[in-house]
């Protein structure tokens, strides 16, 4: 228990550390894509720390649509809520069964970084504190109506599949 949570604290330390460190003057279009998958990461690092939805609120999976909207784009937030709504109707896992921005069914990290890629890619890397695993994230980037988002994560540690790809399969007992 103690490693654990002392593993989360670092992790969210570290996380706090990177995430405060990228303000600056007024941003380009790279720190404007950065700043949206940093603003997720900024609203959601305390999964690192608890799984309490009464300390922080919901995870992320499980927000409702006009928080998914200020990260998301219209098709992943759709797929997103349908999956959610899967969740309920059938009281266990539908398509989504970890953490999208963490890539695993128990969030941490230490050493998070966030760097702009050519076509529209932010590229999110950290490590993971109980067993030294790096993990890459790749965030493809939309702009609809002049704002970024998030279009689609890519996990290329995980047989490069994406979260788009994970969500848009057939969901268990609806038919679609």
């Amino acid at each position: 228990m103690l490693p654990t949570l002392l593993n989360r604290v670092l992790g969210s330390t570290s996380l706090a550390f990177v995430l405060v460190t990228q303000t600056g003057a007024a941003p380009h279009v790279a720190d404007e894509k950065i700043a949206i998958v940093g603003s997720l990461y900024k609203a959601f690092a305390w999964q690192v720390l608890s799984s309490s939805d009464d300390l922080f609120g919901k995870p992320l999976a499980q927000q409702e649509d006009p928080v998914l909207r200020r990260y998301f784009d219209q098709e992943l937030t759709s797929l997103l809520i349908k999956d959610r709504l899967c969740v309920a109707k059938v009281g266990g896992i539908c398509n989504l069964d970890f953490d999208p921005i963490f890539a695993s069914q128990d969030p941490a990290a230490v050493d998070l970084s966030i760097r702009s890629m050519p076509n529209d890619i932010v590229a999110v890397e950290f490590t993971y504190p109980a067993n030294g695993e790096k993990v890459k994230l790749e965030y493809r980037l939309t702009k609809n109506q002049g704002a970024w988002r998030i279009g689609d994560i890519r996990y290329p540690g995980m047989s490069d599949a994406s979260l788009k790809q994970l969500l848009a399969r057939k969901l268990p007992d609806s038919g679609k």
